[in-house]
This record gives structure tokens, C-alpha cells and sequence, in this order.
């Protein structure tokens, strides 16, 4: 006992970055990866179990508030309508399991956290360097593409065993965060700006819209939040416009930077530059008519929804574009890809505001903390998800929505505790 109270930090940042990284990185599906999963969170457990032993009283306030409350109330929402299959759901889609092996991670790095509230800065930050790193290794053991990028033949990259390049992108997001603010605002630049360039590049190798342009506004708010007055906040807008110029150029003129991100930003302005026919050969396209079906269908049910994923099980979702061995184009189910849609269309207004009322909060609590600390950290959390939410359906498939809001909750509450 004596050694871990000694090297409760340390612990609790091998820990954190285990779990975060078998969850994210190598999913819930594979047989090593949820044997895997499952040694980590029980080892989280035990931890956990000697944190409240040595604070009791801490661990009961980090179960017994509006949080936990949220999470439960969701979750029961999702188990109810995936397991009985209500209205014209997907319930072969639901498992509890995957249900267990995506929450629980979660809350048990809250926990961790919640127990090393005055530490979360450094420990967030340390463990954000450790899963970029990881992250990256594993993309390059496992995805065939980055072979192609070393003959010189450029696409999106990042793409591990528990998802796609976009899901890595965003991965990459959350963990800079703290390194930013650290870098940024805490100016430890040599311990953090190196680890913030990596993972930078990493979002830009990925292609993912859903966390460049967040990327680009949370820098923005680490530094206006360093600014000491009106003139030093206008330098910094200056600075911010300036390189967002040069970087738009270098992405539609540098061939590498086009085709990793590049013409993903373009193909936005020319599907909105035409509504009247969507080109379903183009993400964007495909997200337009998966706009409108939506528009038209989702008031059929507005208050309750159609069920558990339901939109996927639909005649007019078949919008996604693939290719046969014949060479003929086809087109399958998808669902909405947004998390906003998918949550209303599959639960209503009913599940939209019963996943969505905690988020609101924080964004309140936020406003409202006088803490600079929290304010720039929780605000660039919360903008990141507003991007994130609109790119993928991350209410069921991913830990990280869970794991970000319960984060941020410490924070709001660290100085009561």
C-alpha cells in the first residue's frame, strides 16, 4: 500500500493511458482486444477500490452527483430501446457488452481523475503524449496505407484496429488539448511543443475535417486567453488570420496536403455550390442527402423517435457509394453519421435532450467559472465536440463523448473538492 500511495500519479498515468488506448485504438469486437480491455479496466478497478479507501468520502461525491445521474438515465434510454428492439429499431446492432466495454472505461478514468483532481493538468497531458505516440505506432503497424505514402502515393492516414482515420483525428484532438494549454498558456514549451507538432501533423495525415477546424479554434482560444489586453489580443487574431491563410494555400496547392485533407475542405463548397442533385460519389454529397431524408422523414416520429438506430434500416438510407468486384457501383444502408440526427431520428426530441442536457450544463458552468484554468480547457473540450457530433454518431460507438464530458465535469467541480 505504502508503494502506491508513493507513485499514485505515475500509476494512475499508466493506467489512464492504458485504458484509453486498447479502448480507442484496438476497439471492442476482436478477441484480443477485449481480453486485453478487460485486464486493463480491472486493473483500473482494483485501483479505484484503493482510491476509496484512501478517500471515501471524495469517491461518494464523484458517484452521487448530476453527472453519474446523466449517464445513467442516457444509458438506460439506449439499453431500453437497442435491447427490446422498440418501434422499428436495430436491436441486432445493441449489445450489452459493447455497452459495458465503452462506459466503463470512462468512468473509470474519471475516477482516476476525479482522485488526482489538483494533478489533472499534468497527468492529462503526460498521458495525451503517451496515446499520440501510441496511436501513431500502431497506425503504422497496422494500416497497409502508410507503406504506399513511403513510395510516394499520399492518402489519409491513421486508421488502427478499433477505427477509422477520422476516429483517430479526433483521438488525436482531445489528447492535445491539455498538451496545448500546457504549451500555450503554462508555457512549457520545450517539455510539450514537439508532442503538439506531432499531433498536428497527425490530424492534418488523417484528412479529418471533424478535428482540424477544432484544432484551429482551440489554439485560437489557448492564446487569446494568454492576451493581457485588446492590442495583444488583436496581434494574436492577426497572427491566427495570417496562418490560416498560408495553411488554406499550402492545402489546395501542396499535392500531398490536397489529397490527405486538402480536397475534403473543397468538396464542401462545391456540393453546397449545387443543391439541386447531390453527388453521392463525395462525403459531403452523401451527408447533403442524408440531410434531406432526414428532414423528410424524421417528423413521422418527432417525440419518440424510430428506434435504435433505425435510420440504417430504412429504403432511403442507401446512399453510400461502394464498388462491386464486377466494377459496378452499388449503394448500401448507412446511418446518419451525425450524432445530432442520429439521436433524433432514432430517440426523438426525448433522447436528444436526455443526452444533450449535461453537454448544455458544462457550457453554462463553464460561462459561468471564474477560473481562467477551466474556462479555456472546458471551452476547448466542448467546441471540439460541436464539430465531432457533427461528423460521426458518437452516443454508442465510442468512449470518448463519456469520457470528455466527465472530464470536464472534474474540472467544473475541482475546487469543491
Amino acid at each position: 500500500m505504502t508503494f502506491i500511495e508513493k507513485n499514485k500519479k505515475i500509476i494512475s498515468i499508466i493506467l489512464l493511458a492504458l485504458i484509453i488506448y486498447f479502448r480507442c485504438d484496438h476497439g471492442v469486437t476482436k478477441g484480443y482486444a477485449i481480453a486485453c480491455n478487460l485486464a486493463v479496466d480491472i486493473l483500473g478497478f482494483i485501483f479505484c477500490l484503493f482510491l476509496t479507501k484512501q478517500d471515501f468520502n471524495k469517491t461518494k461525491k464523484s458517484i452521487f452527483n448530476v453527472a453519474i445521474l446523466w449517464l445513467v438515465i442516457f444509458q438506460a434510454i439506449v439499453f431500453i430501446y437497442g435491447h427490446f428492439d422498440l418501434f422499428s429499431g436495430n436491436s441486432n446492432i445493441y449489445s450489452m457488452q459493447y455497452t459495458i466495454l465503452t462506459i466503463l472505461p470512462a468512468v473509470l478514468c474519471y475516477e482516476i481523475l476525479w482522485h488526482n483532481s489538483d494533478d489533472m493538468i499534468e497527468i492529462l497531458s503526460i498521458v495525451g503524449i503517451i496515446i499520440i505516440i501510441a496511436t501513431y505506432i500502431t497506425s503504422m503497424k497496422t494500416d497497409h496505407l502508410w507503406g504506399d505514402a513511403l513510395e510516394g502515393r499520399f492518402f489519409r492516414l491513421g486508421k488502427v484496429p478499433g477505427g477509422s482515420d477520422i476516429d483517430t483525428g479526433n483521438l488525436y484532438l482531445l489528447m492535445m488539448i491539455p498538451i496545448l494549454y500546457s504549451t500555450i498558456v503554462l508555457r512549457k514549451i520545450k517539455a510539450y511543443i514537439a508532442f503538439a507538432i506531432i499531433g498536428g501533423v497527425g490530424i492534418v495525415l488523417t484528412g479529418s475535417k471533424s478535428s482540424a477546424l477544432p484544432l484551429v479554434l482551440v489554439i485560437g482560444i489557448m492564446l487569446l486567453g494568454t492576451a493581457k489586453s485588446k492590442k495583444e489580443a488583436g496581434k494574436y487574431i492577426a497572427c491566427l488570420v495570417g496562418v490560416g491563410v498560408i495553411a488554406t494555400i499550402a492545402l489546395m496547392t501542396v499535392p500531398i496536403l490536397y489529397r490527405t485533407l486538402g480536397y475534403r475542405i473543397a468538396e464542401v463548397f462545391t456540393a453546397f455550390a449545387d443543391t439541386s442533385e447531390y453527388d453521392l460519389h463525395t462525403s459531403t454529397g452523401q451527408r447533403l442527402a442524408i440531410i434531406d431524408a432526414f428532414k423528410k422523414h424524421f417528423w413521422e416520429t418527432p417525440i419518440f423517435g424510430h428506434g435504435f438506430y433505425s435510420f440504417l434500416g430504412m429504403s432511403y438510407s442507401q446512399l453510400e457509394e461502394y464498388h462491386l468486384e464486377s466494377g459496378e457501383i452499388a449503394y448500401r444502408h448507412v446511418q446518419t453519421h451525425m450524432n445530432y440526427m442520429e439521436l433524433l431520428f432514432s430517440f426523438g426530441i426525448v433522447g436528444f435532450v436526455a443526452y444533450y442536457w449535461l453537454p448544455l450544463k458544462l457550457v453554462i458552468d463553464t460561462i459561468k467559472s471564474h477560473s481562467k484554468e477551466i474556462k479555456l480547457i472546458c471551452a476547448s473540450f466542448l467546441i471540439s465536440f460541436v464539430f465531432m457530433d457533427l461528423g460521426l454518431d458518437m452516443y454508442y460507438k465510442y468512449m470518448t463523448p463519456y469520457f470528455t464530458y466527465l472530464v470536464i465535469y472534474t474540472f467544473l467541480k475541482r475546487e469543491e473538492l
